[in-house]
């Protein structure tokens, strides 16, 4: 069998996916891929390892050490949920040879992944505003700091890391670049982005993070769009934005990027962009239900979540689905969601499993906003997650790993923070069975 040093860090990247029980589909979702090419994958990685299931692939991950040390301790522990009200029992499974694959009776594995914590917590406090609060002890963790302080910065998942573009430290903007390896739980500096901005998002196409606009330091607008080679710790840039923009909203959809509404320097635009790779060009796609600028986008299944903002009358509460796949001119293209428990501009959002994931920003008297919500689309009901033993401030930003939510840096008075404090929004957890 071939030694893992063969697979490429897409193929470790998809193997450990694997392991935690994810389907095609999601993994397609989670690395923006498609499912076909995800079935290539898998099939260069079975070939590589010696493989021909799934589970044998997941056996080979753990004793490889592909696993992050949260998961693996999980597979040796016992889990207690809720109070007591649920106990799963979860072993390790045998040591397997690499020469041979499993067979016969004995014990096999399951994986039961995205095994969402906040069903088996009990819920309390629910107000006729349809907000819950979430019962969050022990979920809370604290892993390496980032390098230094910085406030505002811009996140995105690639691979095994996490990426922290940009933000301000102690009041000046920075063009920092810093990347968190998930399973080693270190920071690591990279090559600065070139042009120093605020109010940009960043989207993964392909194998490079793109940034598009965003504000100077001198407060003008920029057209420029930035691109980052994360393999090659390189920058470059493409076609330019149509019109000066920062405070837009980004999503990444079906290998497309999609641009939401943001801020020209003069008004608020209500226009939808879609950046096509291949031809390299941006295209107007349609008009989103009124303009808005400062608002968080979040890729859920066919859908793109429009979260707040702020519009010409104000900040607003505002929540939106998008459905990118359905006709320009179709009026169902577009969806009201249950509203923000309150308006909120500049805050982040993320997609974990089947919940959109919101913190931070400001009111409309520019006042930090610290809770952090949870939307249950299976319930139409917004849940606020009880608060981290260290202070999620208005401009700290937010990632999702594969099972964690991370909230890295912030702003506490004047002085820029480097904490690094990870969720436990869901719970991976292996059962055992014997066949007989």
């Amino acid at each position: 069998m071939s030694s893992e040093n063969e697979l490429s860090e897409r193929e470790k990247e998809i193997l450990r996916l694997v392991a935690t029980g994810a389907s095609n589909k999601e993994i397609a979702q989670v690395l923006y891929i498609s499912p076909n090419t995800v079935k290539v994958h898998l099939r260069n990685i079975f070939a590589k390892i010696g493989v021909v299931s799934r589970t044998e692939a997941t056996l080979y991950a753990i004793k490889i050490g592909l696993i992050p040390e949260a998961v693996r301790e999980e597979i040796h522990t016992s889990q207690a949920v809720s109070e007591g009200s649920l106990v799963v029992t979860a072993e390790a499974p045998p040591a397997v040879s690499r020469s041979s694959p499993i067979k016969g009776r004995g014990w096999v594995l399951f994986v039961v992944v995205l095994l969402i914590g906040i069903g088996f917590f009990r819920m309390r406090s629910v107000n006729p505003g349809g907000v819950a609060q979430v019962n969050s002890e022990q979920r809370w963790s604290q892993l390496a700091d980032l390098p230094e302080g910085v406030g505002g910065g811009v996140t995105e998942r690639y691979e095994g890391y996490l990426y922290l573009f940009g933000g301000e430290k102690d009041g000046k903007l920075s063009g920092n670049v810093f990347a968190y390896n998930i399973t080693q739980n270190q920071w690591e500096r990279k090559s600065p982005k070139p042009t120093i901005v605020s109010g940009v998002q960043a989207g993964v196409l392909g194998e490079k993070i793109y940034l598009p606009g965003g504000e100077l330091a001198d407060d003008t607008l920029t057209t420029q769009v930035e691109v980052y080679d994360p393999r090659n710790d390189l920058w470059e840039t493409t076609t330019p934005l149509p019109v000066r923009l920062t405070g837009y909203g980004l999503a990444v959809f079906e290998g497309r990027l999609y641009l939401f509404g943001g801020w020209d320097g003069n008004s608020y635009r209500d226009e939808v962009w879609i950046f096509e790779p291949d031809a390299k060009e941006w295209i107007l796609q349609q008009k989103m239900p009124f303009a808005r600028a400062f608002l968080a986008t979040a890729v859920l299944g066919n859908k793109i979540y429009l979260l707040g903002g702020e519009t010409m009358v104000g900040v607003t509460d505002e929540c939106l689905a998008f459905y990118p796949n359905r006709e320009k001119d179709d009026p169902t293209a577009w969806e009201q969601k249950p509203s923000l428990p309150r308006g909120r501009k500049n805050l982040r959002a993320t997609v974990l499993a089947d919940g959109v994931y919101v913190a931070g920003g400001v009111n409309q008297i520019d006042q930090p906003i610290t809770d952090i919500l949870r939307f249950n689309e299976s319930s139409g009901v917004w849940e606020v997650l009880e608060p981290p033993p260290l202070l999620v401030s208005a401009d700290t930003a937010l990632a999702a790993s594969q099972t964690r939510l991370h909230f890295l840096g912030g702003t506490i008075g004047m002085r820029t923070v480097p904490y690094h404090q990870a969720y436990q929004a869901l719970y991976t957890v292996v059962l055992p069975a014997v066949s007989r």
